[in-house]
């Protein structure tokens, strides 16, 4: 006997319903659906796998619990679930980090409006999809836009933008920012004399010097050629003396032990600290200045203004 209309059309309606619910719970990304008042209504296995496994509780993000309560510790996410909801938006993406103590991770929050041929809204589907790989590279990628290929410090364009940052918190906070800029003496007879790789290796060696010297917040970087900067929030004239003098006797001492002729290695070293009311444009000059007369004392000098 022929199957009816009906039973055609429920088993059809049944079929569906477990094709939807595989294709679901075979995507790798997380996925649930929450209702107008914010309750998680269907998840896929992916989001209770990953929720387990990150020691959430199913009481928190499983069926039945409320998202909006488990979103209101970020609040931007919060407004953004709440447009949806109140129909003033179509999409809204949020990125994040998540990382467990043995690896980094980053995802991205995708929720768009569930509505079915144009009627009312019946929800919002969030999506959160791992971004890692992607998140990497473009740190990768920034690390390699600001950092100097040869002695791994920063590059002049950084150092000018972190500058400004630094500027700006020091006046806020009223307190000292310090800058400083060291010089090879006589680098062109090193080039002239022992070559360019030679040259090329004292100059890594003098930038492994100073990151040394330095505070993880300190800036420091390559500026030229042969000249560095370091960029030194609150630290006062005292403190930087005592830093540039440091630094100056650790670089007559260095030695390259690859090169087959000794480099006696000098620098000149010029700085000053500011406090209060001061320009960029201020500071370069009084620091050019500094500099400049740490050379005209006869070089391997420090002059702190």
């Amino acid at each position: 006997m022929m199957m009816s209309m009906k039973a055609q059309f429920d088993t059809f309606l049944s079929t569906s319903s477990e094709i939807s619910e595989s294709i679901l719970n075979s995507l790798r990304d997380q996925i649930c659906l929450i209702n107008q008042d914010g309750i998680i209504c269907l998840t896929n296995k992916e989001w209770t796998r990953f929720a387990l496994s990150n020691g959430a509780t199913l009481s928190n993000v499983g069926i039945g619990a409320n998202y909006l309560q488990h979103c209101e510790k970020e609040p931007a996410v919060f407004q953004g679930l709440q447009a949806i909801l109140a129909g003033k938006a179509n999409l809204f993406n949020f990125e994040y980090p998540c990382h467990s103590p043995s690896t980094k991770r980053w995802f991205l929050m995708q929720a768009t409006p569930l509505q079915a041929n144009n009627q009312a809204l019946r929800g919002v589907v969030i999506r959160h999809v791992d971004i890692t790989k992607q998140k990497l590279m473009e740190l990768q990628l920034k690390e390699y836009a600001d950092k100097d290929s040869l002695t791994s410090l920063f590059n002049r364009r950084y150092f000018e933008e972190q500058l400004i940052k630094e500027v700006t918190l020091s006046r806020q906070r009223g307190l000292y920012l310090s800058l400083l800029y060291i010089d090879v003496d006589n680098f062109k007879e090193i080039n002239d004399g022992h070559g360019h790789p030679a040259g090329d290796r004292v100059l890594q060696e003098l930038a492994l010097r100073i990151s040394d010297a330095t505070r993880p917040c300190d800036t420091t970087a390559r500026i030229g050629g042969d000249e560095f900067a370091l960029l030194l929030p609150d630290t006062d004239k005292m403190e930087l003396t005592l830093l540039a003098n440091r630094l100056i006797l650790d670089i007559q001492q260095l030695k390259i032990p690859e090169l087959i002729h000794p480099i006696d290695i000098t620098v000149s070293i010029g700085g000053k600290s500011f406090v209060s009311d001061f320009s960029i444009n201020t500071m370069a000059h009084w620091v050019d200045k500094a500099l400049y007369l740490a050379k005209d004392k006869g070089k391997n000098q420090v002059v702190i203004l």
